[in-house]
């Protein structure tokens, strides 16, 4: 490598100041000149290797232009640069024994003279050797601090600028058929440009005299000339500015968090796999994952598993997965081990979804006190860690399951995903949690260097205190979905379950009485989809939420809407086996034995007077009166004939559910 000195007439720029040694006054004392306003200081040598040090000192040449190094070894240029260096500084070396304020130009023409002795006489090579080019290579040199690799010639200068600077005609036509041609995102060959160079050639020779007729090149010509373009104008004009920038970019590491929810990176992804039906096992298709994991610790903080497309609704159940507690997912799930991460993030990580741009997931953060990061378009490289916990949780168990539609065709093959699939979503429920729980929060991270449930825990046991919302049922409304239902005597009906608080009867009449819709009483309503044992009702009068409890607690506390949606249809299938021909043919009798009734009372002048007679026949009928047995047999008939009453408008059942057609 290169070495400079603090000597005499030796110039460097410390703190943006243009200085020059002037002296040496004693011992590791420097004594500087500034060559921008002339003042002069003693400074301490070992100040001055401190600041070369710390990048705030740097060597210059006569010119003030900086002294740069090449950054490879010699060994790394070709052989015959390495021979060149080592002629040049075998030609000056004889020079550099006499001090540079001794050294005269008489000394190097009489070097030049011994060179060419010595290559007459076979002892060096015979390289060209002037006066001048000694001169230019001892200050080369001796500015490069006497490094073997500033005598390197400089070959930096491609053909390309050479030709740049010599334009001919021929040259002139190949770059145009190589912009007009190459540029595509169609795949070209090089006889394609090859071909259209000759052609257009031969096309100006015909207006040219013979003396200036312009010879084609050959195809290794036009060969090179694409292979000297830019790489990454290639790849813009054949994959497009994402994939080049992608390939022709490196990323750095950026500062990892401290401390467990300092960082929480948030994400989605179609499960690579297919489960089938509850009921049928008929494959319903893939499930999307929304997960979320803590940078520092690695660990999974919570998840939502559904059929939905990535919303802000299932960001919001992700979230409220992630900050409440999970003490029972050892007894539900049958894991090994609990769910040790609760709390609020810190910092949430986002893409540019659609979901996580929303003005919902920015109000709910901001209420949380949240800091949304939002990435620039097209970086997942930026939240790498659940990027790369995607790919662990498909080849680690998603891969090994029937069903699976692994990562690409190659990896599937022949094998048949629909045919294979047997896994039910309660299953594959089960499934991540164990694997999460017990497989990957147990196992050694090597880029975290430890266990990931370790960290975790000495976290926990060095003071860290997670945060945590101050009301569970305000972090229900903030995340809970969004729906309207009517608010009726018997209360709210959601998804045939009934709810009801004694606060919705004042609520009703407030909404019939000042609703400016006409009375109106919709309202607006928000639920937890992993537990349908609560809803909440916006009152728009008080600007409040009312907590409304499920009828029936014991069907309801810690059903999840899908649980639910479940049961449903199994309870409309049971309804659906009801005959309904043989219910219309005995409502038809009932109608027919009505209808022949008012025929044969058609001598009464009113229904009412006809049902008066015929309740003073029964009456008379059960009094045992002496005309009973001249009572036409239609009587007896009618005695059979169900009464028929009118239906209820409002249910008053208590069992705290119904069913929706």
């Amino acid at each position: 490598m290169s070495t400079q000195r603090f000597s005499p007439k030796s110039k460097f720029v410390w703190d943006q100041v243009l200085y020059q040694v002037t002296g040496v006054p004693g011992p590791l004392l420097i004594e500087i000149e500034s060559l921008l306003d002339g003042q002069s200081k003693v400074v301490s040598c070992l100040k001055l290797v401190q600041a070369l040090t710390d990048g705030q000192l740097r060597f210059v040449r006569s010119d003030h232009q900086p002294i740069t190094t090449p950054k490879i070894s010699l060994e790394d240029y070709s052989p015959g640069q390495q021979e060149t260096a080592r002629y040049r500084l075998q030609v000056i070396e004889p020079l550099l024994t006499i001090p540079p304020h001794q050294r005269s130009t008489k000394d190097l023409i009489t070097r030049v003279e011994e060179v060419k002795q010595a290559q007459e006489a076979g002892e060096m090579p015979s390289y060209p050797v002037s006066y001048t080019s000694v001169y230019r290579w001892l200050k080369a040199y001796t500015e490069g601090g006497n490094d073997i690799r500033s005598l390197i010639p400089n070959s930096r200068q491609s053909e390309a600028d050479k030709r740049a600077e010599q334009p001919n005609r021929v040259e002139q036509i190949i770059q145009e058929v190589i912009n007009e041609r190459y540029f595509v995102r169609e795949r070209v060959k090089i006889d394609d440009i090859h071909h259209e160079v000759i052609l257009r050639i031969e096309t100006e020779n015909r207006q040219l005299p013979e003396e200036k007729q312009l010879s084609p090149p050959s195809r290794t010509t036009i060969w090179r000339r694409i292979n000297e373009l830019d790489v990454k104008q290639k790849l813009v004009a054949k994959k497009g500015k994402r994939v080049a920038r992608s390939e022709m970019t490196q990323y750095g590491r950026m500062e990892p968090p401290k401390f467990p929810l300092e960082r929480v990176e948030i994400d989605h992804t179609p499960t690579d796999i297919f489960v089938v039906d509850e009921d049928d096992n008929l494959p319903l298709g893939r499930l999307t994952l929304t997960f979320c994991l803590d940078v520092a610790t690695r660990y999974p903080l919570g998840f939502y598993l559904g059929f939905e497309p990535p919303s802000y609704l299932t960001v919001a159940a992700c979230l409220h997965h992630v900050i409440m507690p999970k003490p029972d997912v050892q007894t539900l799930y049958d894991t090994a081990h609990s769910w040790l991460a609760c709390g609020v993030p810190n910092t949430l990580v986002v893409d540019n979804g659609r979901e996580f741009i929303g003005k919902s997931l920015q109000d709910a953060c901001l209420s949380l006190g949240i800091l949304l990061q939002q990435l620039p378009v097209r970086t997942p490289h930026f939240k790498g860690a659940v990027e790369r916990n995607f790919r662990t949780l498909n080849t680690g168990l998603f891969h090994t399951l029937p069903g699976t539609t692994f990562s690409n065709f190659t990896m599937k093959g022949d094998y048949d995903s629909l045919r294979f699939a047997s896994l039910r979503r309660t299953d594959l429920y089960k499934l991540i949690h164990i694997f999460l729980l017990d497989i990957y929060a147990e196992s050694f991270h090597r880029g975290l260097g430890t266990i990931p449930a370790r960290r975790w825990e000495e976290a926990m046991d060095n003071g860290f205190l997670p945060r945590v919302p101050t009301d569970p049922d305000e972090l229900s409304i903030l995340l809970g979905r969004v729906d309207e239902r009517a608010v009726q005597g018997y209360g709210i009906d959601f998804q045939s379950i009934r709810y009801n608080h004694e606060e919705l009867a004042l609520l009703r009449h407030r909404l019939k009485t000042e609703n400016k819709r006409g009375g109106c009483t919709r309202v607006k309503i928000k639920y937890l989809p992993d537990n349908l044992g609560t809803i909440f009702a916006f009152d728009p009068f008080e600007q409040r939420y009312i907590e409304v409890p499920a009828l029936n607690q014991a069907y309801a506390q810690g059903l999840t809407l899908w649980s639910h949606q479940i049961i449903r249809r199994y309870v409309l299938e049971e309804r659906d086996r009801v005959s309904m021909k043989a219910l219309g043919i005995a409502k038809r009798k009932i109608q027919e034995i009505v209808d022949d009734s008012k025929a044969r009372s058609r001598k009464k002048q009113t229904r009412s007077k006809m049902a008066r007679w015929q309740t003073g026949n029964r009456k008379s009928a059960d009094t045992g009166t002496e005309n009973l047995a001249n009572l036409p047999n239609w009587f007896e008939q009618q005695e059979a004939e169900p009464e028929i009453h009118q239906e209820q408008t409002e249910s008053d059942e208590a069992d705290g559910w119904s069913i929706e057609e």
